[in-house]
This record gives C-alpha cells, structure tokens and sequence, in this order.
C-alpha cells in the first residue's frame, strides 16, 4: 500500500512519520496548493489530509472528480456531528479525531485503503499465496516467501488486482513514487526474481507479461490444492 499524507501541521508530520516506521509505501506533500496535483497522479491507496486544509483551498469535490477511485481521509480536531456528516457527503470516506491514539488511527487507515480494494481482513488470498498486509509478509501454507520489501510492494500491488492488467508506469510509479525509479532492466530483474520466488506455485499462479501494456498476476488454482514453493522459502 501507498498512502499520500499532507505534511500541513505538526500532526500530520508526526502521522507521516508513524505510517512510515510501519513499512508502508509513502508519499509527502509539504503545502497545501500542491495536494491536488499529487493527488491526480493517482499512484496512492489512500489520501490523508488536515481537515483545515478543506477551508484554504482544498475542496473534497474536487479531490473526487481527480481520484474517485482512491479513498480520502481527513483528520480532525474533534469534529462535531454535524462536520462529519457534512465532510462524509461531501466525499470523504472517514474522520479521525487527532486526538485518537496512534495505534488507532494507523489500524483506520489501513482498513480504509484495503476495503477500497475489497479486501476487509488484513490477510488477502491469491491463490496459493496468503497475504498478510499488516506484517507484509507473504505465506504459502507454513512457509514464509524471503522476499525484499521492494519484491513484496510489486506482489502486493499486482495481488490487490488479481486478474486485472496493471500498467508497468503504474506500477513503477507506485512502488517508487516518482522518485529514484530504476534503469527499465533494473526493473526486469526484480519481475525475473519475483517469479524466481514463485517458481514452487507455478502452476497455480502466474505473473503474465503483457507487452507494451504491464503485467498482470493471473491465479487458476486455489491455495487448498496447491504444493509449497521449491525455491525463495524459509520456516515460518
């Protein structure tokens, strides 16, 4: 997962910060006029923003009509019922009063983004490959996949669109956020080492190239019937 967060206050930097000790993906924008344009780019899960942004310029509408697939998330300074309820049928999917503890906002988050990709328990099933997006971690029966976390960002982002064609910019674009992305070979050894890793569950699940579009993870096997990987494996 990828979220973008809107360093406006000194909560928000301090959430960012928390987000990321998790492991998960981030993207920062440090002032507000900036939020719509990273927002178009469309390389996130999830928005995360102050709701003091939404009366300078920020417009909930407007964030939708750019991204409506992606969830927005404001955080306020104990909102009252009636700024919820207007903020929610304005098009934002959540509130979170600041005043929450850490532990709870982040477990917020982190439902939010994954239900927008209608996954409603931490643990996603792809075939014979169980996804635990919490620990980010990677199971095929008692057997824990070594992947690297850049291996686990390619798998997780083509596992939430299993059997969908993923665009190899959008891809690269979330795994790297627009910044330091590799050499084109660089890259192709990461998807020759991800399928290395899936080799054992080849016949379950397959990583399809399709050229000149992107990738897309097709499964034909469901995880009761499939064997343990031979290769990229250690105890759980």
């Amino acid at each position: 997962m990828r979220y973008l967060i809107a360093e406006t206050t000194w909560k928000m930097v301090s959430l960012s910060k928390a987000v990321s000790d998790t492991g998960t993906l981030l993207s920062r924008c440090e002032a507000g006029d900036e939020i719509e344009d990273f927002h178009s780019m469309k390389a996130h899960d999830l928005l995360v923003l102050d709701a003091g942004q939404l009366t300078r310029g920020a417009s909930l509408s407007r964030l939708r009509e750019l991204n409506p697939e992606t969830p927005v998330c404001l955080i306020a300074r104990k909102p009252s019922p009636e700024q919820i309820a207007s903020w929610l049928l304005s098009g934002a999917d959540t509130v979170i009063d600041d005043t929450a503890s850490t532990a709870e906002m982040l477990a917020r988050l982190a439902a939010v983004a994954r239900r927008a990709h209608g996954v409603s328990q931490p643990k996603l099933e792809c075939g014979p490959l169980v996804l635990d997006l919490d620990r980010r971690r990677v199971h095929v029966g008692a057997v824990t996949l070594s992947l690297s976390p850049k291996l686990y960002e390619i798998l997780e982002f083509l596992a939430l669109r299993s059997g969908r064609l993923a665009s190899r910019e959008g891809l690269l674009n979330h795994v790297y956020g627009f910044e330091n992305e590799p050499a084109p070979r660089v890259f192709d050894v990461y998807m020759c080492n991800l399928r290395n890793h899936l080799v054992g569950v080849a016949g379950a699940l397959r990583i399809e190239t399709v050229r000149g579009s992107g990738y897309r993870l097709e499964v034909t096997e469901r995880r009761r019937t499939a064997r343990a990987p031979a290769a990229g494996r250690h105890a759980a």
